[in-house]
């Protein structure tokens, strides 16, 4: 009796880390007439360039992208199906990130990966406020600021690519492998 309580109990724990899933999420490029209708009033659009439209398919749900280039910066827009924005930013580099911040997101990296080589990064600024647009186009440094690395790391044996987003303090909130590029358009 008492060992099948304990076998009850480490069922019970293990259970649901054996059937999750990963996340996967994928890019697409797609016309600007499948992008859903938003309201350009407040985008400074008229003096962007390199206008994309995006499409980001995930296991749970499918965000709108729309990428621009403003002045040497290049920013991104994230919408949900109907048109409203989930979330802002833009690429940084390593100089642009604030240096207690940038040095807890490195001393963790090269804690846990080796050999790493960061692709980009990303200040994201969350779609919650009301003055996201104001906030992202005047690149201020806020406590609801995140980081999204994408950076090459190996963990184990082998080099994978990785996605980490980071608080504004440094500190991890996720990291997820990232799925490799799609080569679907190569003809042999």
């Amino acid at each position: 009796m008492k060992y099948s309580y304990i076998a009850l109990v480490l069922l019970m724990m293990l259970g649901p880390t054996c059937f999750s899933q990963t996340k996967l999420e994928r890019e697409h490029r797609i016309k600007k007439s499948q992008f859903p209708s938003i309201n350009k009033d407040n985008l400074p659009m008229e003096s962007a360039r390199y206008i994309r439209y995006y499409r980001e398919v995930d296991s749970s749900k499918i965000t709108y992208i729309l990428k621009f280039r403003i002045k040497k910066m290049n920013y991104h827009i994230d919408f949900n199906e109907k048109g409203a924005i989930q979330n802002t930013g833009f690429t940084v580099k390593e100089v642009d990130i604030p240096t207690d911040t940038y040095a807890h997101i490195d001393s963790y990296l090269r804690e846990n990966f080796k050999n790493i080589r960061i692709k980009y990064i990303q200040q994201r600024y969350p779609g919650t406020s009301k003055n996201i647009l104001k906030n992202t186009f005047q690149n201020l440094i806020l406590p609801s600021n995140t980081y999204r690395l994408m950076f090459r790391g190996k963990k184990v044996d082998k080099k994978e690519d990785f996605i980490a987003i980071f608080d504004a303090e440094g500190n991890l909130t996720n990291i997820a492998v990232a799925l490799p590029a799609n080569y679907d358009r190569v003809l042999y």
